[in-house]
């Protein structure tokens, strides 16, 4: 009976979340009034080759122009329809091809209370991106019910935290000490909620300090020895102050999901072996969590090579397609 009556409370529970999530969800799509930006819609698109421009080795980017016909969906001209004239590379590195019923933020050009030149800001995207948080949301709910809800707190929590050591960073203070401080309150938030407060629960975020704080040393003696030797920054060009604390910080963030990951785990797995056998001896316990450990590893280096990779993937194309070999990638 009990077993029915949680069932019959998550389903009224579930049934109300899906309620709120189509109540925002239909927000998300009649929201044009609470912009400040003017916002339009592609009705109609008429598009052109205009010429082509040739690339280093042999390469070529076709590019073409498109009269773009939209609808002005908020503000004083609401209603309106303007013209658009776009260009882009076939490539869209760039530029942006439209197609029609594309939701843009445009910027007017007026003069005598008459629209005679306007151009494209960007893509209101913002209703696909609650599409996508509120299936996750969903999803997360349904597979994990409560401790699934949990793990959506804790992600919102954390990158509010993450928006405000942003902003630290930005009064000037120690981008790398703040994003290790951030780290420990990520793991504890995280795991707190998720795993509730056990044992198992804070074995597992004074493993993730330690590990956070040993790839930090590492990272350092290495950088100390190294002077930062074959470091590739193209991505921090725009940065106004040294790229060494940004790079650090990095490594302490990017390295932090993995390490909670496996300290997660394996603690879970020592908790759960206890719980089956509570007179296992200490030695059989450490020769089966440094079993568990060493099946971790394995996955957990595949995930971060992916993962970093992926974060690459558009630089490495471009080394690739100018002749730049991957041995000589490594090497410098």
């Amino acid at each position: 009976m009990g077993f029915i009556k949680r069932n019959k409370l998550f389903l009224i529970l579930y049934s109300i979340l899906i309620i709120i999530s189509i109540v925002i969800i239909i927000f998300s799509f009649n929201n044009y009034d609470f912009y400040d930006e003017d916002i339009a819609k592609v009705i109609s698109v008429e598009e052109e080759y205009n010429s082509t421009d040739h690339l280093s080795n042999g390469f070529k980017d076709d590019k073409y122009v498109q009269t773009i016909k939209a609808e002005l969906l908020n503000g004083k001209y609401k209603g309106e329809i303007i013209e658009i004239i776009n260009y882009y590379y076939k490539g869209e590195t760039y530029s942006q091809k439209y197609n029609v019923n594309d939701e843009l933020f445009v910027s007017l050009n007026i003069s005598d209370d008459k629209i005679f030149n306007s151009h494209i800001e960007g893509y209101k995207r913002d209703k696909y991106i609650v599409i996508l948080v509120v299936s996750l949301l969903l999803v997360i709910v349904l597979v994990g019910r409560l401790k699934g809800f949990l793990s959506f707190i804790s992600l919102i929590i954390n990158v509010i935290l993450f928006y405000i050591i942003a902003i630290i960073d930005g009064k000037g203070y120690s981008l790398v000490l703040f994003s290790f401080i951030g780290s420990i309150l990520f793991s504890i938030i995280c795991l707190c909620l998720v795993s509730g407060f056990h044992k198992k629960t804070f074995a597992a975020i004074i493993s993730t300090i330690l590990g956070v704080f040993l790839v930090t040393l590492l990272a350092h003696i290495v950088i100390y020895f190294t002077k930062y030797e074959g470091v590739r920054v193209e991505q921090m060009e725009l940065l106004t102050r040294p790229f060494q604390n940004v790079y650090m910080a990095e490594i302490i963030l990017g390295g932090l999901g993995a390490i909670m990951d496996v300290s997660i785990s394996i603690s879970s797995s020592m908790d759960e072996l206890i719980c089956k056998n509570n007179k296992i001896s200490i030695k059989n316990l450490k020769r089966s969590c440094k079993n568990i450990g060493k099946d971790i590893m394995g996955t957990m280096i595949n995930v971060l090579f992916f993962t970093y990779i992926c974060s690459g993937l558009a630089n490495l194309v471009i080394y690739f397609r100018n002749g730049i070999e991957l041995k000589h990638l490594v090497h410098e």
